[in-house]
Order: structure tokens, then C-alpha cells, then sequence
């Protein structure tokens, strides 16, 4: 019994090795999920861009049919 205890035991280098490689893995993972971050935040970011512009487009339009429905109503009314 005493044997399959010590073989369970690790030496502080074998630990402090086992934790570099666990701390390398996980800086790699975070790295790569960072990247993809910026990737997905850059296609939002151009996606935005391109609403916003749509936007201001069907904003400007809605100006001018108002402005020009209120014009057709002060014409027929005798306004102007």
C-alpha cells in the first residue's frame, strides 16, 4: 500500500513543470480567442457603418416626403 502512495507523489519540478505547461496551454487559448474577438468586433464595426448609413439615407427621405406631403396639403388648401 505504501508503494502505490509514493508513486502517486510528485517532486516540485515535476509539479512547477506541469503548471508551466498548464499556464502555456491556457495564455495559447486566450491569445486565440482575443484574435477572434478583434476578427468578430471588425465585422461588427463594418456592419455598423453600413446601418448607419442606411439609416441617414431613410432618415432623409422621410424628411422629404413629409416636407413634400405638407406642401401637396398647403397647395390644395389654398396656403400658398
Amino acid at each position: 500500500m505504501k508503494a502505490a502512495k509514493n508513486e502517486l507523489r510528485m517532486n516540485n519540478p515535476e509539479r512547477i513543470a506541469i503548471l508551466e505547461t498548464t499556464i502555456l496551454n491556457i495564455n495559447a487559448t486566450l491569445l486565440d480567442l482575443r484574435q477572434d474577438m478583434k476578427r468578430g468586433f471588425d465585422k461588427i464595426d463594418t456592419k455598423f457603418d453600413a446601418l448607419h448609413n442606411r439609416l441617414w439615407s431613410n432618415f432623409l427621405w422621410l424628411m422629404g416626403m413629409i416636407i413634400g406631403l405638407a406642401g401637396l396639403i398647403a397647395h390644395t388648401q389654398h396656403w400658398i
